[in-house]
């Protein structure tokens, strides 16, 4: 079943409800005028009420469980498929910053860091060789059509979390990438808090809502125009961004990759891969 008939289904549900209802209201006032004159042609009246009743409660049939019906994932490998795939807009969250192993940037002392952050210093940085590695890759499979796109940073009272670093992947993006897409972040709504862990996802899930409302009402895309992207940032993160998702009309990203022996992900080979589901409601 898919997402229209299940919709259809429950409005049918609902309105056989209805009937049974005012059925079963009329046939109470039958019963009590049946008694009343003890009438021949009520008793009539108040037996075929009786039967609609239960006809109608025959053909009212409750969900015995909801499955997710998967559509064949889009996966971005080459030109041909970042064009035929590419998205308008782009949802994603930036992690907080950690060097790769080998890279230069991982011989930084806390305050050499800290200093390249606020010089902009995206050579001594070395975004391409850090865990913003896949967030880069993601986006930029979506060049060709991107017109917007979120960086949902994180910030605490007692650390910076990842905000710092959402306006370096903008200018990254920008300057290295060669990217002319809007981008949103830090202050304006788009920023999670990690004070309270229980309110992440919940935070997480009211911010892809909002930003789900601003895409079509502020910049007129459909919601297939944009894809969320689940690659990076915590697992209560992620997992309020999925439950955003959660309808026929929005698509959910992330980046897969192999794996070795030892089973870590192989460092460069990552493809994103675009899922499309939707609620599978299985009556009775």
């Amino acid at each position: 079943m898919n997402f229209n008939r299940f919709r259809h289904s429950s409005q049918w549900q609902r309105w056989l409800t209805g009937v049974a209802g005012f059925c079963f209201g009329i046939l109470l006032t039958a019963i009590t005028d049946a008694v009343a004159t003890q009438s021949v042609t009520v008793l009539i009246v108040v037996a075929g009420i009786t039967l609609l009743a239960w006809i109608a409660s025959q053909l009212i049939q409750k969900p015995e469980g909801i499955g997710v019906l998967i559509r064949s994932p889009q996966t971005i490998r080459n030109l041909k498929e970042e064009k035929d795939y590419g998205r308008h807009g782009f949802i994603g969250f930036v992690p907080i910053y950690r060097p790769s192993s080998g890279s230069p940037s991982q011989a930084l002392s806390p305050e050499e860091r800290q200093l390249a952050i606020q010089n902009a210093d995206l050579d001594s940085l070395c975004f391409e060789q850090s865990n913003l590695e896949p967030t880069i890759r993601a986006i930029c499979a979506h060049r060709h059509h991107l017109k917007y796109c979120w960086l949902l940073a994180t910030v605490g009272d007692t650390a910076a979390g990842s905000l710092p670093y959402a306006p370096l992947l903008a200018k990254y993006l920008k300057e290295r990438q060669g990217l002319t897409c809007n981008f949103y972040y830090g202050d304006n709504g788009y920023t999670i808090s990690l004070d309270d862990d229980a309110l992440v996802l919940s935070k997480t899930y009211d911010i892809v809502k909002k930003i789900f409302t601003e895409i079509q009402q502020v910049h007129r895309l459909k919601p297939k125009d944009v894809v969320a992207d689940i690659s990076t940032g915590f697992r209560s993160m992620t997992l309020g961004m999925v439950l955003a998702c959660l309808d026929k009309e929005h698509d959910i990203e992330f980046m897969g990759t192999h794996y070795d022996e030892l089973g870590a992900p192989i460092r460069g080979d990552l493809t994103p891969i675009i899922f499309s589901f939707e609620p599978d409601v299985k009556n009775g």
